[in-house]
């Protein structure tokens, strides 16, 4: 089966013009309004995220204050719990004393909320959480994109260019949903569909820091035999790309490129595509991750019903997600895997349930988060 993953998927609301302007709604189908439903003014959501020192969660509060000044929504937040699980927790008490009527989370791990959760839901206020998935108790909604696919959609484009020699993966935060799913996806794809080349696994848990060194280290072990680098996050490609550039490594193309791919979208890794240094990247919709999680905490606070099979936001419909044996519902964002063309890739053995061919989205493509938010702050190359 081929899909064709549309940015038309991530047009709605996500003009250059609507992001300076505010000029379309977040409401959810069947939300009338964000007042408070007692009369006495805006409803409270709280916001809890774990960084905001990364240009996609910077991107995305600024698309989450956007959407919440269009719909009349009274922010708290957001409270930073900078990897502490047990700050985050105490955060999520304190936004549930301040009045916050449903609390739009960015958990520290998939099974680290549970505190929070039983104390919310003690006082009657749901959790919507926001690209993590959740295995820990009961959340109004998961608003997240296919992590597994990220993993394969890197593996598809990497498999299809190299047959032999090494190629690294920059793992993130295995104890995270996120980077458990990518890692696990990546590397399993990569040994059904590439058994010529040499795996290298590095976990980072997310730091850019040490990303960067793996990579140093990997090229001067194995030097023009390291044929490809996927770092799960875009934050390392400001560290990794200039290191291929010296090296002489750098331009796509080239018969001597080591590829690299990343994950987020970002405005920066638009125009690094662009300018032929970075090869492909997902575009995980920082966008719609605000968009639609302030639509559902809107929901939570009024009373809304949903169930699975009801039309998504930005997935086709809602669907249960199983982790760690709790199940929750969830808007399974499709996100588009950009290169510099539009390119058809295809597997032999695809992950379980995940599609064999897909067409990549062309990054000339305005619709992307990444170019309207770069359009919106002086174009792509100057946002980065």
């Amino acid at each position: 089966m081929r899909i064709r993953r549309q940015a038309a998927l991530f047009a709605a609301c996500v003009s250059a013009a609507a992001l300076v302007a505010g000029g379309c709604s977040s409401k959810a189908p069947g939300t009338s309004s964000a007042s408070s439903t007692s009369g006495s003014g805006p409803i409270k959501i709280g916001v809890s995220l774990t960084y905001n020192n990364t240009a996609f969660w910077a991107a995305y509060i600024q698309y989450e204050q956007q959407y919440a000044s269009q719909d009349g929504v009274q922010l708290l937040g957001p409270d930073l719990a900078q990897a502490d699980a047990s700050l985050q927790n105490q955060q999520i008490e304190t936004l549930v004393n301040q009045g916050a009527k449903a609390i739009i989370v960015n958990p520290e791990t998939a099974t680290s909320l549970g505190p929070a959760i039983a104390y919310a839901a003690a006082h009657n206020v749901q959790l919507v959480s926001v690209d993590t998935i959740v295995g820990t108790g009961h959340v109004y909604m998961v608003v997240r994109a296919s992590n597994t696919l990220y993993g394969q959609d890197a593996c598809a484009y990497i498999s299809s260019k190299v047959k032999s020699g090494y190629v690294l993966d920059l793992e993130g935060d295995l104890t995270s949903s996120n980077g458990g799913d990518r890692s696990n996806a990546f590397n399993d794809c990569m040994t059904k569909n590439d058994p010529g080349v040499k795996l290298l696994k590095d976990p980072t848990a997310w730091t850019e820091s040490t990303a960067v060194t793996d990579a140093q280290n990997a090229l001067n072990a194995y030097g023009s035999q390291l044929k490809a680098i996927y770092s799960q996050w875009s934050s390392p490609d400001t560290g990794i790309l200039p290191l291929l550039k010296a090296k002489g490594y750098g331009k796509v193309g080239d018969a001597n490129h080591v590829i690299m791919v990343s994950d987020d979208g970002v405005a920066f890794e638009m125009c690094d595509i662009q300018q032929g240094t970075l090869d492909a990247s997902q575009s995980q919709p920082a966008d719609l991750y605000a968009k639609y999680a302030l639509q559902y905490a809107i929901d939570a606070a009024k009373g809304v019903k949903l169930s699975a099979g009801q039309p998504g936001g930005g997935a086709p419909t809602l669907e249960n997600v199983t982790y760690n044996g709790d199940t929750n519902l969830a808007d399974p964002i499709v996100a588009p895997f950009v290169t510099n063309d539009a390119l058809n890739l295809n597997l032999a053995t695809p992950e379980a349930g995940l599609p064999a061919s897909f067409t990549t989205t062309a990054v000339s493509d305005q619709t992307l988060w990444g170019n309207v938010y770069g359009a919106a702050h002086g174009g792509v190359c100057a946002a980065s």
